[in-house]
């Protein structure tokens, strides 16, 4: 089954001087025992955090108008308030989006992560730097839930957690089998006797949404495919699953990170939703906790009519969409 590749977190920018804000190798490097974290990233977490753990979304001005009006971000932000997040915040990687956070007086931490092997201003290019301003929590003790901003918060996600992994993903699956996985079968007919050899295939972890336990072993995931990253133009969600996913073998160890799978229809792929929920019964009533735009490029329509359906009420808000990206698939 060919791996999916999706786009993810919609960022843009280019470690050095931090400034946050409130309101109301592959074995891994030695250099996280040694860090000691932002002070000011650390005296935010210690006004906003609710048990150590922050709700967090990187984000440059792109996403948001000037006044803070209008945009991905808003609506992101708007729905981690109407969900009653306390403890969510803005990983600013521009000025503007930074003045515009202290605009609207939303937590932020104002950061300019350092550029990846792709350093275009793509979708990958920009994604793959996440993963070493996540590392920077994990090193003050908090825990991230780290959220793409084509996200919608419908219920806090804290009440919906397990902690009992070291990450715990959003999957790509658009259902229990492609999700959680199933046993596949490889036929070789020239073996005769021996023709069937079984494997095990899951659809990918998506790095838009995940929470990652502080400890250990998650500052160490961080820095593994933070240095990967920095030597191969490859895309971050392909990188960040070989890398929870990859046993040990020959000179390489794994990373040993425990994973959970997300429940599906609690949080939610725009896959699983426009595929099977929207037109499920068993689901009519049923309210996501968190809802990821990432299966398609309209993304921000999609999270407006997310928001009519599950917010103001209006059930025929998601009928006008096809399922993939255009009615006549894969004609588009």
């Amino acid at each position: 089954m060919p791996q999916l590749y999706l786009f993810g977190l919609l960022l843009v920018g280019c470690i050095l001087l931090g400034h946050a804000h409130a309101f109301g190798d592959s074995q891994g490097s030695s250099i996280s025992t040694q860090h000691k974290g932002d002070p000011e990233l650390k005296a935010l977490l210690d006004k906003i955090a609710v048990n150590k753990e922050v709700l967090a979304a990187v984000s440059n001005s792109a996403l948001i108008t000037p006044d803070g009006k209008y945009g991905m971000l808003k609506m992101w932000i708007d729905g981690c308030q109407r969900a009653g997040v306390k403890n969510f915040m803005v990983i600013a990687i521009d000025d503007q989006v930074a003045k515009t956070m202290e605009q609207l007086g939303v937590p932020y931490w104002r950061k300019e992560p350092k550029k990846t092997a792709d350093k275009a201003a793509s979708n990958h290019g920009i994604s793959a730097m996440k993963f070493q301003l996540i590392k920077e929590f994990l090193v003050l003790g908090h825990s991230v839930l780290l959220s793409d901003v084509d996200i919608l918060t419908l219920k806090n996600p804290f009440d919906h957690l397990h902690r009992d992994e070291d990450i715990e993903a959003l999957s790509d699956g658009f259902d229990p089998q492609t999700a959680y996985g199933w046993d596949d079968v490889f036929d070789d007919p020239k073996m005769g006797w021996s023709r069937w050899a079984h494997s095990f295939h899951i659809f990918t972890l998506n790095s838009g949404l995940f929470y990652a336990k502080a400890g250990p072993k998650t500052i160490a995931l961080m820095d593994r495919i933070t240095a990967r990253l920095m030597k191969e133009k490859a895309w971050d969600q392909a990188v960040f699953n070989e890398e929870c996913f990859k046993p040990s073998f020959d000179n390489y160890k794994s990373s040993h990170v425990g994973i959970r799978i997300m429940n599906i229809y609690d949080f939610v792929n725009s896959k699983t939703l426009f595929r099977t929920m929207r037109y499920e019964k068993q689901y009519e009533n049923h309210v996501p906790v968190m809802i990821h735009v990432n299966y398609h490029p309209d993304k921000f329509a999609r999270m407006q009519s997310i928001w009519a359906r599950y917010v103001e009420g209006d059930m025929h808000a998601l009928d006008k969409y096809p399922v993939g990206s255009c009615f006549d698939a894969p004609n588009c």
